[in-house]
């Protein structure tokens, strides 16, 4: 069994493995991640060194271009400061740099002409990208399926958004069941428009604590409706977490006076999977612009 190092890893998740009997059974396999199931039914995620940090996820090195035979059922569990994987693998934490999901403050009123303009800077840029799937589809290209879908998310996520703005929660509550699981793939893009929303209604300092309140009173329907590896990226969202190139987005965004480092920012997470990094960013921005015309 051959032993490898973790880079780093969410503070939670290396509490568990360096403090705690923990133990769970790879639940999914993809070419740079692992998803472990534990019995609480959470989702954790052991990722190639190239990937960002992420909640409930460790960074390792080698793992994946070693391509160990990884299965799923195959148990994994805590020992001495290692993730043990089987009789396949074992990752030494003990170096590993905890990472945490930074802060991010929504910006005051009096900021909101700044925003304004950064926000439809943002738009341009994303008319310009060539894109295949979900909220920004606009490949020429484009299939009949394809465009079926992008009119529905458009016209669904709208009419939530719609509800959100005259605070018709519970219309909006039934509504979310219309975007909730819409398109294709592993995580469709209604989850990924409502985890880019989430992340805006969650900031701290956040100005409309019912907005909040409406998507913690949601999460349940949100579970039975979608996949949990989905739901696992919704789950966080509605904590306030998400990747970490997301985070530096967000910053950039509200704070950040670099014209290039926002479109760096931005492109970084448009490579977010093959639709889910644009789904996210156009719940984002729509998720400030409600906030700002409320």
């Amino acid at each position: 069994m051959r032993t490898y190092q973790s880079l780093s890893g969410s503070s939670n998740f290396l509490f568990e493995i360096q403090n705690r009997q923990w133990e769970g059974v790879i639940h999914s396999v993809f070419n740079r991640t692992v998803n472990i199931i534990c019995d609480s039914g959470e989702i954790y995620t052991i990722a190639a060194e190239e990937l960002d940090n992420a909640p409930n996820t460790l960074r390792v090195t080698e793992l994946f271009s070693n391509q160990p035979k990884l299965l799923v059922k195959t148990p994994v569990f805590s020992q001495k400061g290692q993730l043990v994987i089987g009789e396949i693998a074992a990752i030494n934490t003990r170096n590993a740099k905890e990472w945490h999901y930074p802060t991010i403050n929504f910006p005051k009123k009096q900021e909101y002409s700044n925003i304004r303009i950064r926000v439809e800077q943002l738009n341009e840029w994303l008319s310009q990208v060539e894109n295949h799937g979900g909220y920004l589809l606009n490949n020429t290209q484009r299939t009949k399926y394809e465009q079926m879908i992008h009119t529905m998310l458009l016209k669904e996520s709208e009419q939530l958004l719609a509800y959100l703005k005259e605070k018709q929660l519970f219309q909006a509550m039934k509504q979310l069941n219309r975007v909730i699981g819409l398109g294709p793939g592993l995580t469709p893009s209604g989850d990924d428009f409502l985890v880019g929303l989430a992340l805006i209604f969650t900031t701290t300092n956040y100005p409309y604590h019912s907005l909040k309140q409406w998507l913690i009173n949601s999460r349940n329907e949100m579970k039975k409706r979608t996949n949990i590896i989905s739901f696992s990226a919704l789950d966080w969202a509605i904590k306030g977490e998400a990747r970490e190139r997301i985070g530096s987005f967000l910053n950039e965004l509200f704070y950040g006076e670099d014209e290039n480092a926002l479109k760096s920012k931005m492109l970084a997470v448009l490579a977010i999977g093959s639709t889910s990094g644009g789904d996210m960013l156009t719940g984002m921005l729509a998720g400030i612009k409600l906030t700002m015309d409320l």
